[in-house]
């Protein structure tokens, strides 16, 4: 998990800097290249003492035919990168058109990237949708408010407040606030990057693994032009309700029901085997529910068996994070459930009536699937 820290601002180079620690440095170089043509530079610098990376994007000696929204969109869908990769670098591309349109009352079709500039907007938006993809971070990051700066910036059509226009339409819904620098320290693309990942205000304390920063081109006396970035850690937590009573005298038609009413109704749902009062056989009902069910839940439990009371626990549990992948098995798809805790990757499962469909269809033993899921994986 990651915290991004615009305490200096954020621009598209600022944010290939700051995260480049985080990913294959070579990698990263390639995949900006199968898109536009230009030799990338990274090297440390010091801002007021501070070490930072710093990525520069350098032009060749070419022609880039790419101002428009339009040409842009062209190159981008033509390069031979990931599928993943482009449906990102093109959904930011489209925030800063969306923004440009509105601002200056354009089809988005027909908008001129003036302040945007060409070959390194292209470099800076591919770059940043291979990190993102790279390193989850889509709905899956942290934020501290932003940085805009303060004063004018100066543009094709003359001096416009800071933010920009197109950055303050960007960042709308975001926490930002005025400096006493004079300047534009947050950039359209760099908004366009921050409101794609769509990153969630950090309200709580967290534990810092890793920190990195990453350069602006600009220097300022006693303020360090960096964007900063924090990796920590990922362990989530949250508040649930047990709820158990002890019952030794329903039968197994009524515990069946109730196991089908509370569907939808429980997170987890067990009746255990147990020995109450004169040693009877009994059942512990035990269920696993969110905070605003506990009432709903418990009624059903004592109405149906009987039940004179319910004993109330409020626990924290840590769970991990979940997500699916779909992939290919004898051409079918196979929903795979992938469990991640700090961002390491604990299981991953595949659904089993998706796998039993294929055994049915293949005449397959169920055993033989998961194997291949396995070489898959």
């Amino acid at each position: 998990m990651f915290l991004l820290d615009p305490f200096s601002g954020i621009s598209g180079d600022m944010f290939l800097s700051a995260m480049i620690d985080f990913v294959d440095k070579e990698e990263l170089i390639n995949i900006i290249k199968k898109v536009i043509n230009v030799d990338i530079e990274i090297k440390k610098v010091k801002k007021c003492h501070i070490l930072a990376n710093k990525v520069n994007i350098i032009p060749k000696d070419v022609e880039y035919e790419a101002n428009t929204y339009k040409e842009i969109v062209n190159i981008i869908k033509k390069a031979n990168i990931s599928d993943s990769i482009k449906t990102s670098a093109l959904e930011i591309l489209k925030i800063l058109a969306e923004a440009e349109s509105k601002i200056h009352n354009v089809d988005v079709e027909n908008v001129h990237f003036h302040e945007v500039g060409n070959y390194d907007t292209i470099a800076d938006i591919v770059g940043a949708s291979y990190i993102i993809n790279k390193l989850n971070l889509k709905d899956n990051c942290f934020y501290k408010p932003i940085n805009v700066g303060n004063g004018f910036v100066k543009t094709e059509h003359g001096l416009y407040p800071v933010p920009a226009p197109a950055t303050a339409e960007i960042l709308k819904g975001f926490k930002i606030f005025f400096s006493d620098i004079n300047e534009e320290l947050t950039t359209p693309t760099g908004a366009a990057i921050i409101k794609y990942i769509n990153p969630k205000l950090i309200k709580e304390s967290f534990t810092v693994k890793k920190i990195s920063y990453g350069a602006g081109d600009k220097d300022f006396n006693n303020f360090p032009n960096t964007l900063r970035v924090f990796k920590i850690e990922n362990i989530k937590r949250e508040d649930i309700v047990l709820l158990e009573t002890n019952v030794d005298d329903v039968s197994p038609e009524v515990l069946g029901y109730l196991h089908d009413i509370l569907d939808g109704r429980v997170r987890d749902l067990h009746f255990i085997p147990t020995f109450m009062k004169k040693n009877r056989p009994a059942y512990t009902i035990r269920a696993v529910v969110d905070k605003d069910r506990v009432n709903e839940v418990a009624k059903i439990i004592m109405r149906e068996t009987g039940s004179l009371g319910i004993r109330v626990f409020k626990i924290d549990r840590i769970i991990a994070d979940r997500e699916f992948k779909t992939i290919k098995l004898f051409n079918e798809d196979v929903r795979v459930k992938i469990g991640r805790v700090d961002d390491e990757i604990i299981s991953q499962k595949p659904e089993f009536e998706d796998l039993k469909k294929i055994a049915k269809k293949y005449n397959i033993p169920l055993k033989e699937l998961y194997k291949s899921i396995k070489q898959i994986n």
